[in-house]
């Protein structure tokens, strides 16, 4: 390894409405065999040497996540020199990480490297992996999202995907043997589509086909193991002497004389005078923080709305960072923000093993389970528990086309609300959500103690969003009584599908699905937007923003998939340019 790694315990429209350039660079694919990840390998526990001091660089990457890995490696394969500074620790044991499962003692497995423990990620006692400085899940450890997310990989529709599917190639059976395991679910629901109309394909094959359709979920997991990033491109990138990634950086703002960026603050003193590590002459920091973590580094580097500026000169220790007034930006960070809103069905059938409704996962999962999956990284364990996704597009009252995608997993997912009595054993969960098309827009930003959240909600803020989703609801359930056994008990008969869909006694925070996009929006003109098609912040000079904050509108599946393809042709415009 020459790449160095420093620890330290410091403080409407669509994306390709701005096409990027077409991917270039080398179409490797990540061959998780030389890494030792495979079964009958070992894997290969990473330790880093602390060698960065006051280092100048020509580019900094704020932020280790999902696009900023992605950045830091197509960079740094140019010969430039690139600093990642991600706020969090360590993720999978390849990468250092040793938060292992009680049941995985000896081996280097941790809750990010096993697909199938994805569900105790939110009942952890000590989820230390969650940003606590903002009021949603974000995920603040190497590889950000894409390590604590249900590992759903879609490849986008209209943009470019070869580099991508190179370099991660997407599987929809991720147990090292081949089969499928726990599909019970998916095979009721295909039995209902299909008296609807819907055709069964193979997802990736076919990323345009979203409307009738479904198929097994597909993944990002290699070997039977979480991959995404961290697996991929950072493996090639760390191998690099011309990259290093600083661990728990926090980067708090940017540092800039007007439109020229100099450097970016940090919480460690070690990296230069104050914590502050500079840029290289003609050099470019690029924030890859997220989509709330992005526009608070912009505020507190006296970027965007008057009112998030003054909560920052509010703050003390903040506001000794800002540059002078007269050098503010205003811009419209924050705003613009698209998140799906989803409502979950409940059902049951006498097929069905809802897996103890994944409660007992990661501390005691059924033992022939987990030796199976310890022996060779298969069965149950190897994939996380959706097991069908499915899509239908609906034109809506006022003209606009709006697509529904659904998600199918084993167990209630604490979303069972019945009279009916019911066996906890056969229950599965149907997540029906809206996407692409969707007009709804809400806005996220700081409070007074720079906390990162929502300041409008993004859900139904447009009523025909909610009027297409109630829509989708009743179509979907109106075939339940064509499969035997088929049971809907959340809602049950106290409440019709028209009251449930309503969301009356529906919390607006649940319909969260932690998809959130476009609060430092790509545009043509800083009266609408953050960044230019070149993905460059208005009125500076050298700042870029690469991560699902810049993305116009959702995309028709999980975002993962888009996130990268958008990262790899961000790269490529941002290093034409001169």
């Amino acid at each position: 390894m020459t790449g160095s790694l420093k620890v330290h315990k410091g403080g409407g429209d669509r994306l390709d409405d701005y096409p990027l350039l077409a991917l270039s660079g080398s179409k490797d694919v990540a061959d998780r065999y030389s890494l030792g990840l495979l079964p009958g390998h070992s894997l290969r526990h990473v330790a880093w040497s602390s060698t960065l001091t006051s280092k100048s660089y020509d580019y900094i990457i704020v932020g280790g996540g999902l696009t900023g890995i992605i950045v830091a490696d197509r960079i740094s394969e140019t010969g430039k020199s690139v600093l990642m500074l991600e706020r969090g620790g360590p993720s999978t044991g390849e990468t250092g990480g040793t938060d292992v499962a009680p049941w995985a003692n000896g081996t280097h497995l941790t809750k990010f490297d096993i697909p199938g423990v994805f569900e105790s990620l939110f009942n952890d006692p000590n989820p230390w992996y969650w940003c606590n400085d903002i009021t949603f899940f974000a995920g603040c450890l190497l590889g950000g999202g894409a390590e604590v997310n249900g590992a759903l990989y879609f490849y986008p529709r209209d943009l470019y995907t070869d580099k991508v599917a190179t370099r991660l190639p997407s599987t929809d059976h991720p147990s090292t043997d081949g089969k499928r395991y726990l599909e019970q679910s998916h095979d009721v629901v295909a039995q209902l589509l299909n008296t609807q109309g819907y055709s069964s394909i193979t997802i990736n094959d076919e990323p345009e086909s979203k409307d009738h359709v479904y198929g097994y979920s597909p993944f990002d997991t290699l070997g039977g193991m979480r991959a995404g990033p961290a697996a991929t491109y950072f493996q090639t990138a760390k191998e690099r002497s011309n990259f290093d990634l600083e661990l728990y950086a926090y980067v708090t703002n940017i540092v800039r004389n007007g439109s020229s960026i100099t450097g970016v603050q940090t919480n460690d003193t070690s990296l230069g005078p104050d914590g502050v590590v500079s840029l290289n002459q003609g050099g470019r920091v690029i924030l890859s923080a997220g989509s709330f973590g992005s526009p608070r580094i912009l505020f507190q580097s006296g970027i965007g709305p008057s009112d998030m500026i003054r909560l920052v000169e509010g703050n003390p220790g903040a506001a000794a960072h800002l540059p002078p007034p007269s050098q503010y930006i205003n811009l419209s960070v924050g705003y613009n923000v698209s998140d799906n809103p989803s409502i979950n069905l409940v059902f049951t059938h006498p097929s069905i093993d809802s897996y103890n409704n994944w409660a007992t996962v990661w501390t005691d999962p059924r033992p022939a389970n987990a030796a199976q999956y310890l022996a060779n990284r298969s069965g149950v364990l190897a994939a996380p528990s959706p097991k069908l996704s499915f899509w239908r597009e609906y034109t809506s009252s006022d003209g606009r086309q709006r697509t529904m995608q659904g998600t199918v997993h084993p167990g209630g997912n604490g979303s069972v609300e019945t009279s009916f009595p019911y066996n906890s054993s056969k229950v599965f969960t149907v997540t029906l959500y809206l996407s692409t098309g969707i007009t709804s827009r809400g806005r996220v930003g700081i409070n007074g103690s720079l906390t990162a959240l929502p300041i409008e909600y993004p859900w139904f803020t447009d009523p025909v969003d909610k009027e297409t989703l109630i829509t989708a609801l009743e179509d979907f359930v109106a075939s339940v009584k064509q499969v035997p056994g088929l049971t809907l008990i959340t809602p049950d008969n106290t409440t019709t599908i028209l009251d449930y869909g309503k969301f009356n006694n529906y919390a607006p925070t649940a319909m969260n699905s932690n998809h959130w996009v476009g609060s430092n929006r790509i545009s043509t003109s800083s009266s609408t937007g953050v960044v230019d098609a070149n993905c460059k912040v208005f009125g500076t000079e050298n700042l870029f923003i690469v991560d699902a904050s810049i993305m116009p509108s959702l995309p028709t599946g999980n975002p993962q998939g888009a996130l990268m393809s958008m990262a790899e042709q961000a790269v490529t415009k941002i290093l034409a340019l001169k």
